[in-house]
């Protein structure tokens, strides 16, 4: 079996953020404040067996809002030697910027220290993946994801931090209407403003119901031709011809394919992935990703109790 990346959830009990999208707030999330070492260590290690070289930390509440479990799972994979090469962070900012003073109230503190950073180090996080619903104006980005007043860091300073810390940024896109009078020039021009090396392109979900998260989607999302006119200036017009797939006009060079079939693509410097459908979606010899929950047991699909590996 191929995995592409295994997702740890990090369990919190609620999120200091208030997104108008939440998908976690349109359905149950519970809690499970139990951390199994062996436990943990034999999902890690079941991962580490299948050539999962991506740990992604996630969660329904921000990651960082559980220092004590991050401790515990550095402890874990220190002792399963550190087996995935790659770790990102999915976050939307907050806390990331947490700082210890080294002469507070000094207008220059080159001995200022950053626990949080540290920590996200310790377990080898190499990409901030940092949510992002309006590349263009930091205030409504923040108002958008709900955010308080004292966790906000202008987004442009934001990104300049992480950068700085040495990571690699991704710019998960959450494609809002902002985006709609915005030509795929501008937004790429705009990504690339604030730094980033990667770009991910979110469609926002919704479901059959009347929550507000739902009805906020369904007045607020970018119009359905957005990400198809981004997709189209990257890659050009895709069709696939037997093994091949051909691109005509793409302003983006193909760079590699992933494992379920996107083609990452590079352009101005940034690279993006493409879902061009040209391999089935039905493979069922390849998963996009494993789940390791807040239970501390494995799955393969994130809302299917069914989908338990083991």
């Amino acid at each position: 079996m191929k995995i592409q990346s295994i997702s740890v959830v990090v369990p919190t009990k609620a999120c200091v953020n208030n997104c108008k999208f939440c998908v976690s707030k349109m359905h149950d999330n519970p809690y499970c404040d139990k951390f199994d070492e062996i436990q943990y260590r034999k999902r890690i290690k079941y991962a580490d067996r299948n050539k999962v070289n991506t740990l992604i930390l996630t969660g329904t509440g921000e990651a960082l809002q559980n220092i004590s479990f991050l401790k515990k799972l550095g402890t874990v994979l220190a002792k399963e030697h550190h087996p995935f090469p790659n770790v990102e962070l999915q976050t939307s900012g907050v806390l990331l910027t947490k700082c210890l003073e080294g002469i507070p109230q000094s207008a220059i503190r080159p001995n200022d220290t950053f626990p949080n950073v540290e920590l996200l180090k310790e377990l080898g996080v190499n990409t901030i993946s940092l949510s992002v619903s309006d590349i263009f104006d930091s205030k409504n980005n923040w108002d958008i994801i709900g955010a308080s007043a004292k966790l906000r860091v202008d987004l442009n300073k934001l990104c300049e931090f992480i950068k700085s810390q040495g990571f690699n940024l991704r710019l998960s896109l959450n494609m809002t209407s902002v985006y709609n009078n915005k030509s795929p020039e501008d937004i790429l021009k705009g990504c690339k403003y604030l730094g980033a090396d990667q770009i991910t392109f979110r469609e926002l979900y919704y479901s059959d119901d009347n929550s507000s998260q739902t009805k906020w989607v369904k007045e607020n999302s970018s119009e359905q031709n957005v990400i198809s006119k981004l997709q189209f200036h990257i890659a050009g017009e895709t069709r696939p011809t037997g093994k091949t797939t051909f691109s005509s006009d793409p302003h983006g060079s193909p760079l590699y394919r992933l494992p379920f079939g996107a083609m990452v693509y590079s352009i101005n410097g940034m690279s993006v992935a493409i879902d061009d459908n040209c391999m089935s979606k039905n493979n069922n010899d390849d998963l996009k990703y494993v789940i390791l929950r807040e239970n501390g047991k494995l799955y393969c699909q994130w809302d299917d109790e069914g989908s338990l590996l083991f």
